[in-house]
C-alpha cells in the first residue's frame, strides 16, 4: 500500500524474526516499495516464502526477494569475463 506505516510493516515482517531495518520508498517512482533487513538470513527466506503473493491492505505483495551479495559479485565477475571474451572475439575478427 502507498499509505502503509513503518509500524505496520514492522508488525507484518516481524512475525518471521527480528527486523534490523525497514526502508520505505518515498520518491514517486519508489512509493509502495520497501526494503526489509532481517538479523538472520533464514528469517528473511521464510518471510519471502510466506509473503510472496500475500494480500496486505488490499494489495498483493509481489517480487518479494532476498538480497544475495555472493550472487551479485559472481554476476559482476561473469559480466566482466563475457565482456573480455567479446573484446577478444572482436579483435580476432576485425570488428570495431
Amino acid at each position: 500500500s502507498f499509505n502503509v506505516s513503518a509500524e505496520e510493516l514492522f508488525d507484518l515482517f516481524g512475525k518471521f524474526g527480528p527486523v534490523r531495518q525497514i526502508r520505505q520508498g518515498i520518491a514517486s517512482n519508489t512509493k509502495g516499495t520497501a526494503f526489509v533487513v532481517y538479523e538472520d538470513v533464514m528469517d528473511a527466506k521464510q518471510a519471502c516464502d510466506k509473503l510472496n503473493g500475500y494480500n496486505f491492505q488490499n494489495r498483493y505483495l509481489v517480487a518479494v526477494l532476498y538480497h544475495q551479495p555472493d550472487k551479485m559479485v559472481k554476476a559482476q565477475t561473469d559480466l566482466a569475463e563475457r565482456q573480455a571474451n567479446l573484446e577478444n572475439l572482436k579483435r580476432q575478427h576485425g570488428i570495431d
